[in-house]
């Protein structure tokens, strides 16, 4: 595994996807911290802006995942590295270490840029300990993303098809994020008169279980600064990564490679 590793990150390092979409946050990053500093009417505090950029990040790293993971299938290198190894668990790991690592670069530099320069624009009201605990919440939120899209990345086996399927779950996570946090956000109360629109009991619970479940409700906690369930959310995050690790292990040493 050690040699797929050195030349997966020497790949990572030439890659232009991943510049890309790194420069792609970065950009990102900058424009909504100038919106916030030119559009309101209101002091903006720093917390809100940290991780405003994780609205749109696991669209960006689902298509930044299936194309740098594609790029094997698309030019035949999958078919050199499994005749160089006798264990398909291995390429996995490989690719999913990858991943994952690229997609925690991309999430700290996004990051580190918004709370770096954030801090000269915004009024500074991030407590150093609640700033740690999210980013630590963010971090999981970017394994579980890089783990995701590489797994169904190796389980399409054709880069052209793992776009489609990755950019089509990313949207569909991202919908139901929305979704759930609509749901969530509902008080029980509003301006003193029963809301309507509230949901409580046993359905306000699998609302909630849902929202942490999936990175992007995780990722709209984060951008609001408000992590309803930190622990539950990290705990979520360990199950996801595992999980859909030894899944692709087991799916991809049964599946037919051309």
């Amino acid at each position: 595994m050690l040699r797929f590793l050195r030349a997966d990150f020497v790949r990572l390092r030439k890659n232009f996807a991943f510049r890309l979409s790194l420069a792609g946050m970065l950009a990102l990053s900058g424009g909504l911290m100038a919106t916030q500093a030119t559009a309101m009417d209101y002091t903006v505090p720093l917390s809100r802006v940290i991780f405003l950029p994780m609205s749109m990040y696991g669209i960006a790293m689902a298509a930044f995942v299936s194309v740098f993971v594609g790029t094997d299938f698309s030019d035949g290198v999958i078919r050199n590295k499994l005749l160089a190894s006798n264990y398909r668990r291995s390429l996995v790991l490989s690719q999913i270490i990858v991943s994952c690592t690229a997609c925690s670069i991309v999430y700290m530099a996004a990051t580190a840029f918004s709370a770096g320069i954030g801090q000269f624009i915004f009024e500074n009201n991030v407590e150093g300990i609640t700033f740690i605990r999210y980013f630590f919440t963010g971090l999981g939120v970017a394994l579980v993303t890089g783990c995701l899209f590489c797994v169904v990345t190796l389980l399409c086996g054709n880069k052209t098809h793992a776009v489609i399927w990755c950019m089509g779950l990313a949207f569909g996570m991202l919908f139901l994020c929305i979704r759930t946090n609509a749901v969530l956000v509902q008080t029980e109360y509003k301006d003193g008169v029963l809301n309507p629109h509230y949901i409580g009991g046993f359905w306000r619970e699998l609302y909630g279980l849902l929202h942490d479940l999936n990175p992007y409700g995780q990722a709209a906690q984060l951008s609001s600064w408000e992590v309803w369930h930190p622990v539950r959310g990290l705990l979520f995050d360990g199950f996801l990564f595992t999980g859909l690790s030894v899944l692709g292990c087991k799916q991809f040493r049964r599946k037919e490679i051309s």
